[in-house]
């Protein structure tokens, strides 16, 4: 009889945190305050002249992340690429925010992208978050999104950032971001595996 109210506790207690977690979203990114200082966790894809690094000028914490193009006519990118892979189900409800500030010279815009990434290559789905450039200013601003993963995420999810210049002379994009999050929120069926997922553990500790 006590082994059937353990088993029955433990039931209770695997099936509860699946559903916290479900709750409460789970954090994918590395590194998005950037307080280690330096761009760990981040992928880099660089203009003739451009530049990512972290910078002292944050909204909170110590350092931001800086990405400064001054190439005209091309977009210098930064990634928190193919994450979540294992944690990311197709159809999970993912939020992404962020705080960001820039300055861009005529033909400059900055864009915020999401894609569910296919493993071996391709993606399943992009979207240009918030339909357009984020029109940031010199003052920092809170940016929150919601989302869908696509029908495929096993290569995981990825957000990218980008200062994307015109093409004309003088173009010029500068982008802070500080605070990144990407979170995603499980399926009913996704919670309920993370949950049996507990319960597995639980029993291979007896």
């Amino acid at each position: 009889m006590m082994t059937s109210r353990i088993t029955a506790a433990a039931v209770v207690l695997a099936l509860t945190a699946g559903a916290a977690t479900s709750l409460a979203g789970l954090e994918l990114t590395t590194n998005g305050g950037f307080e280690t200082g330096d761009t760990t966790g981040w992928s880099y894809f660089p203009t003739p002249a451009s530049t990512f690094m972290a910078d002292i000028d944050a909204f909170s914490g110590s350092f931001s992340g800086r990405l400064e193009n001054l190439t005209e006519g091309s977009a210098a990118v930064i990634k928190q690429a193919n994450i979540g892979i294992g944690d990311v189900s197709a159809g999970d409800e993912v939020t992404i925010s962020f705080w960001a500030k820039g300055a861009n010279g005529v033909g400059g815009v900055n864009f915020a992208e999401f894609f569910s990434e296919i493993d071996g290559g391709g993606v399943s789905a992009t979207e240009i978050l918030g339909g357009a450039p984020l029109f940031v200013t010199d003052q920092w601003e809170f940016y929150s999104f919601t989302t869908f993963a696509g029908p495929d995420v096993s290569g995981g999810v990825t957000l990218q950032l980008t200062a994307t210049t015109g093409a004309v002379i003088g173009s010029t994009s500068l982008l802070y971001v500080d605070n990144v999050s990407v979170s995603v929120v499980p399926t009913p069926a996704s919670a309920a595996l993370l949950g049996l997922g507990g319960l597995a553990a639980i029993r291979r500790r007896r």
